[in-house]
């Protein structure tokens, strides 16, 4: 008697049942995971790391407030989230590195295997935005070392400034920290995903959030919120354009790690048969909760220290450290706030690491140490040539990132999955979800998804 297959429930039943040639895979691949909280949790905290704090509460104050916070959520319903679900659903489906994942889709589905080589790109990707995020880290633990040290006690803005620009003009003094960063991710991804990245998605995030509200606690107490709700929830539907609508879709693809990989890493040693969607669905959810706080949290700390809010880097590392230099016990809750930025940018790295890690081990057979010490050196290569051969390197790679790479990859995946993999295949893996979920989620990805993308494109 035939063993029945566990998962293939998309492939039609003849009238001796199934096909023999798809009697494999899963029985045999560890899942580590056990159930999908950490999974949740571990998307989470890459979603939180990849900077959108850095730009929202401008861009929700310069395009109209509440409206603009609207078409970002609106956004991340169109673009984001069904990509994320493709992600992991190929993940699951393929039970290997995103390069393996996509090309067992691919020839379940009889296409071409080439795809393969969009998992390798999305590795690539992934390693280059944890350079930046190793950036973002080193100067978080920078600031967050300085104030709790007292050396900008009471210090003035050109004061702040000045700190900055010192530290920015020296090249060798910030990639040590970016370095170490670097060297400690790498040595809690040679862990393994069940113990590094389980206690990433069980201490660090739950201490990131404690802190925060701890954090916001101090600023409810010390500053203002009337600027901040005439500033970032103001309802001024006079200042909605086109425009920004296309910040909200930007803001909305970077978010939650589509186009990287990640989600089919972690989709492939999560527990199969998992409600993908409504996980995903989770993730969004969390990193709205942490982007509000955060800006509630920035705004209000800029307003109240006269400081007008400016989005990317100009806010972060220079206004905020001002801004918690001259409250009473800022410099403790100053370092806090920072510290608990580095670590989730730090976070961002272990995972950001994952696709290529699980990459050198499918289709390279190197080790999970190998692989850890291979991707962190890949990654520590790419951010010293950035830092070394631009001006604003930080700026520079981000801009390419999200002005082509990461938008690019996210279309293609959106093709991929929404018009070459056929539906009963994704169906199979999603059969979790309620009926009008998948169709919806399917309309979203066939249609919203790429056209989102080509807007993004051609637009910028």
């Amino acid at each position: 008697m035939r063993p029945r297959p566990r998962r293939y429930s998309y492939i039609p039943t003849q009238a001796r049942g199934f096909e023999r040639g798809l009697f494999v895979l899963d029985d045999n691949i560890p899942k580590p995971w056990r159930a999908r909280t950490t999974l949740v949790l571990t998307l989470t905290l890459l979603t939180v790391g990849l900077g959108n704090i850095q730009r929202m509460p401008f861009l929700m104050g310069e395009y109209g407030g509440a409206p603009f916070f609207v078409s970002y959520l609106f956004a991340l319903c169109l673009l984001s989230i069904p990509v994320l679900v493709a992600e992991v659903t190929v993940g699951s489906l393929g039970r290997g590195s995103p390069g393996l994942a996509i090309h067992w889709a691919a020839s379940t589905a009889n296409k071409d295997s080439r795809w393969r080589y969009l998992g390798l790109a999305q590795a690539l990707l992934a390693l280059m935005l944890a350079a930046i995020a190793s950036y973002t880290a080193a100067w978080c633990l920078h600031w967050a070392s300085t104030l709790y040290s007292g050396t900008l006690a009471s210090a003035s803005a050109v004061d702040v400034a000045q700190d900055f620009t010192t530290r920015l003009d020296n090249r060798a003094a910030q990639l040590m920290p970016m370095l170490i960063v670097l060297a400690v991710s790498g040595s809690v991804s040679a862990l393994g995903i069940r113990v590094g990245m389980g206690l990433l998605a069980w201490l660090c995030l739950p201490a990131v959030a404690v802190t925060l509200f701890g954090v916001l606690d101090f600023i409810l107490f010390y500053s203002d919120l009337r600027p901040v709700e005439d500033f970032i929830f103001a309802r001024r539907p006079s200042d909605w354009s086109l425009e920004a609508f296309l910040q909200a879709v930007v803001a909305a693809g970077m978010t939650l790690g589509a186009g990287l990989g990640v989600g089919m890493a972690l989709g492939a040693q999560s527990p199969p048969g998992l409600p993908w969607g409504r996980s995903v669905l989770a993730v969004a959810l969390l990193d709205t909760a942490f982007l509000i706080v955060t800006a509630v949290i920035i705004s209000a700390l800029l307003f109240g220290a006269n400081v007008s809010p400016q989005g990317g880097l100009t806010a972060l590392l220079v206004g905020v450290p001002f801004a918690f230099a001259n409250l009473p016990l800022g410099e403790t809750y100053g370092a806090l706030f920072f510290f608990a930025m580095a670590l989730i940018s730090w976070s961002a790295v272990v995972v950001l690491n994952e696709p290529a890690l699980m990459l050198l081990a499918n289709e390279w057979g190197l080790g999970r140490v190998s692989g850890a010490v291979l991707t962190s050196t890949i990654t520590a290569v790419i951010a010293a040539i950035a830092l070394f051969s631009a001006e604003a390197p930080l700026l520079d790679l981000g801009y390419w990132m999200t002005r082509w790479f990461l938008p690019a990859s996210i279309l293609v995946t959106a093709l991929f999955v929404g018009w070459v993999l056929p539906r009963p295949i994704l169906r199979g893996e999603l059969f979790r979800e309620p009926a009008w979920l998948f169709r919806l989620w399917w309309w979203l990805l066939r249609w919203c998804a790429p056209f989102c993308c080509v807007l993004w494109l051609i637009l910028g």
